[in-house]
Order: structure tokens, then C-alpha cells, then sequence
């Protein structure tokens, strides 16, 4: 199991990358030096909350957001692989987390969906846990 720092660094690669930044690029934007970012991103640095502000804002999210994708990859690491309780794969995106596809496929939907597929996931979910 991966420890924060590696998870961290992880998460700002994968991200980097998927925005086919160079780590000289993001440390640019981000205020910081090509060698520190390249640092966290091996997970042999571990950076200030301000850094990761710093480092949200160069890949273009917020702080919550960044936290939310490292909050997903702990995750799927410490939990075994789902397969969809209604029998279907969660549609995935390479580099993407699950959190951030579904997040994307419901700011899709009317609000009123929002709520039917939430009350329709909360049964679905009270059925799966029941012994």
C-alpha cells in the first residue's frame, strides 16, 4: 500500500499528465522549481498546504478537487474492485477517477434526475448491504 506522499504524488502526475504538461510547465505555473515538483511527484517531498494550493491552481483545480482525487485513490487501493451492483461497469476514462466520470455524468442531468437516480442508488445500495 502506498503511503500519502506517494499517493500525492501520484495524483499531481496523473493529473499533469493528463493536461500533457512537462513538470518544468507546472512548476512554472505553480510558482515552484522543476526539481520540488518532480520531488512530490516521486513522493520523496511532501508539500505545504500552500504548495498544494499552488499546485491545484497550476493544474486547474481547486484545493477540495485535488483532495478528492487523492481521496479516490486511496480508495481503490484499500477497497476491492467493484463490478456494478445492477450489473454494469462504471464507464471509465483513462487517468480519470470513477468520482470524477460520475461527477461529469450527473452535473449532465436535469436536477430531477439528480434526485431519481440518487433515491433509485441509495435502494440499490441498502439492498446490496443487506445480509
Amino acid at each position: 500500500m502506498a503511503d500519502l506522499q506517494e499517493t500525492l504524488g501520484q495524483v499531481v502526475r496523473q493529473e499533469r499528465q493528463y493536461r500533457n504538461l512537462t513538470i518544468k510547465d507546472l512548476g512554472e505555473k505553480a510558482g515552484l522549481s522543476e526539481i520540488y515538483v518532480g520531488e512530490i511527484e516521486r513522493g520523496q517531498k511532501y508539500p505545504s498546504a500552500k504548495v498544494l494550493e499552488s499546485l491545484a491552481q497550476a493544474l486547474g483545480l481547486d484545493l477540495a478537487e485535488l483532495l478528492e482525487l487523492m481521496a479516490e485513490a486511496i480508495r481503490r487501493e484499500r477497497e476491492p474492485e467493484y463490478t456494478s451492483v445492477i450489473g454494469f461497469t462504471l464507464p471509465t476514462t483513462t487517468g480519470q477517477p470513477r468520482r470524477t466520470v460520475v461527477k461529469r455524468i450527473v452535473n449532465m442531468l436535469n436536477e430531477g434526475d439528480v434526485e431519481s437516480v440518487a433515491n433509485f442508488s441509495a435502494f440499490l445500495l441498502s439492498q446490496h448491504t443487506m445480509p
